[in-house]
């Protein structure tokens, strides 16, 4: 399965390449993977920064925050 992995904060950057994962699990995971290396190159604390997981069917299935 596809899925796209969007980093929003007041404007959404869209992942227009995605990447094929086994499950929603799988993805779920890499986006808390993602929020840990945002966390560690971003100096700035950005309370609203966030990782939208988008699935199949431009269906948002998961919101991980960087900052929580």
């Amino acid at each position: 399965m596809r899925f796209y992995f969007d980093i929003r904060d007041r404007l959404a950057i869209r992942d227009e390449v995605g990447r094929d994962l086994k499950t929603v699990s799988d993805a779920i995971l890499y986006a808390k993977y993602l929020a840990a290396d945002l966390r560690c190159l971003e100096p700035a604390a950005r309370p609203r920064l966030s990782i939208a997981v988008i699935g199949e069917g431009n269906r948002r299935i998961h919101e991980e925050a960087v900052f929580a």
